[in-house]
This record gives structure tokens, sequence and C-alpha cells, in this order.
């Protein structure tokens, strides 16, 4: 299989605007998942890990009847967000490192209480050889590690780590060389130019909501939230954010749609009571500050 820098994750190419933000003492943790081919995307339920660790995986549906884990967080408020790195230059995949690196995501969440430690299991994984680039966001309610990996060299892996302010990427290297040029994918650019521009106005979830519901470009492709204005083409099917203090964590999220046609579903403290309450007047604003990711519909 032949990849212009992007790995084909179970017969569908994954773009995405993923990131994360520290306000007031909360660490948020996002990602909006737009995909070429209708897929459907899986209500997620808690698990058992390693060890104690309990996780929300965010999972959907492949080809070959996989559900691999596009998204998660776990009680220890571990969470990770990945996109696909474009770059100019092709590379080859087998089926089997494809499920193999969604198993090492999942491990993120399932088998780490830092996000020192799942960065650097990551990173090692890595290095086992994986044929192709990719970029991942590890994150806890102390840290932000971003973590950018290319087989071609010479430098394998850039990372970056932050403990305030805001972080957001798409899907071309920020560090390491080789980023698919801006002529060749006017998107990914257009779309990390937005999500700064918006997140520097405004540093809070508030900031968060505007962004992934950001359609500067109109409905088209080339914005936040995209519209496949000329069919086949990416548009936005799902997206999630975390938020973690280290002791709760909450979690909204909208599958199966866009956050300019959609709700967003709200799980408050999800490992003690994991209730789901729809649309942002269903419960006290006090309980999350999530609710402002739906205020603005």
């Amino acid at each position: 299989m032949n990849l212009s820098g992007q790995i084909e994750d179970i017969g569908v190419i994954m773009v995405c605007t993923i990131g994360n933000l520290f306000h007031d003492g909360l660490s948020y943790t996002f990602k909006q998942c737009d995909l070429v081919e209708k897929t459907e995307f899986i209500e997620p339920s808690v698990v058992n890990g390693e060890s104690g660790i309990r996780y929300l995986p965010f999972r959907r549906e492949g080809r070959s009847g996989d559900t691999p884990c596009w998204a998660g967080i776990n009680n220890y408020g571990v969470a990770f967000v990945a996109a696909d790195a474009y770059t100019n230059r092709e590379y080859q995949i087998t089926d089997e490192w494809k499920q193999q690196i969604f198993s090492e995501y999942e491990k993120i969440i399932s088998s780490y209480r830092t996000a020192k430690d799942a960065a650097k299991a990551m990173t090692n994984f890595y290095m086992t050889g994986f044929p192709a680039p990719d970029i991942v966001h590890i994150t806890d309610a102390n840290i932000a590690i971003f973590i950018e990996y290319t087989p071609a060299g010479p430098e394998l892996i850039g990372s970056w780590e932050r403990t305030d302010g805001f972080f957001a990427s798409t899907n071309h290297f920020r560090m390491l060389p080789d980023a698919i040029e801006y002529d060749k994918d006017h998107s990914t650019y257009l779309r990390l130019e937005r999500a700064e521009a918006i997140l520097q106005s405004k540093p809070e979830i508030e900031g968060i909501a505007a962004a992934l519901r950001d359609q500067y470009y109109g409905q088209t492709s080339l914005s936040i939230c995209r519209v496949a204005d000329n069919p086949p083409q990416y548009h936005t099917q799902a997206n999630v954010v975390f938020m973690t203090d280290g002791k709760r964590v909450d979690c909204g999220y909208i599958l199966n749609g866009s956050p300019r046609e959609n709700l967003y579903e709200i799980r408050p403290d999800v490992f003690d009571t994991s209730i789901v309450i729809k649309g942002e007047k269903s419960f006290d604003k006090e309980d999350t500050p999530l609710v402002a990711l739906s205020t603005n519909l």
C-alpha cells in the first residue's frame, strides 16, 4: 500500500484538528475527526485497564470489522489524541502495523498513570521501526506532550512539553522536516491558522468550542468544521473534548455528526456516575465548564 505520508486507517484516511489547553487549573484536550467515507462512531463506555486503571476509549467501526480507538482518557486524567502526518513522500504500511499502532494508542490510556510515562512508551514503540509518519498528543492534568515521528530521518522524533497555555495541531509536522507543502494541501495549514487565532483570542473552553465549530472558509473542506461541498471530500463526523484537574474527569463529545448541527453529550465525573446528559440546560452550569461547548448553538 502506498501512502503519501498518511496512514490508511482500516481503509479510511483520518484528518484531524487536535490540541490541548490549560486554563484555571484545568487541562482540556480535544480532537475533531474528519473522514471521507461515512463511518459509524461508537458510544463509549468505561472499561478496566491494568492495575486499577479505568479508561474511556472512543472507537469507530472499520472496514475489516475492527473498532480502533481514536481518542480516550483514563481515571488518572491521562488522555491521547492523534492525527495522520502528511508529508511529501510515500510510505508502505501493512495491516499488521496499522493494528499495532492503534493498540499502542489504547495502551496510553489503559496502562499509564502519567502522560510522561505514556509518552516514553509511545516513543519506544515508534523506535521499533513503525514505517509511517505520525502525530500524537498525550496529556494529563499537569503536562501536555506533543510528539511527531518520521521513519525517514535523520531526526526520527520531535517532542515538545508544555505545562501552560495552548497548543493546536492539524496534519503537518511542526518540528520535523518534510511537512507536506502548502500547495499540496491547503486545508491542514488553513485549519491550524484558524485554530491558533481563535485559541489565542479565547484561551479557555469557549475558545475550544468556537474553534471546533469554525467555518471561516465557509461550508467547505477547508474549514475546521468541514463540509463536503464537492463529494467525495473530508467532512467532520465526530469530536471529543476531555477535561481534568487530576482528580475528576469530564468529557463532551459528538458522534456521527458535527458541532454545527448537534448538541454535545456531556459526561460529568466520568469515572464516578458516568451520567450522560444532553445539552447545556440539563444540569447546573457549576457542574462542569464543558456546558460551554453547546452554548453557541
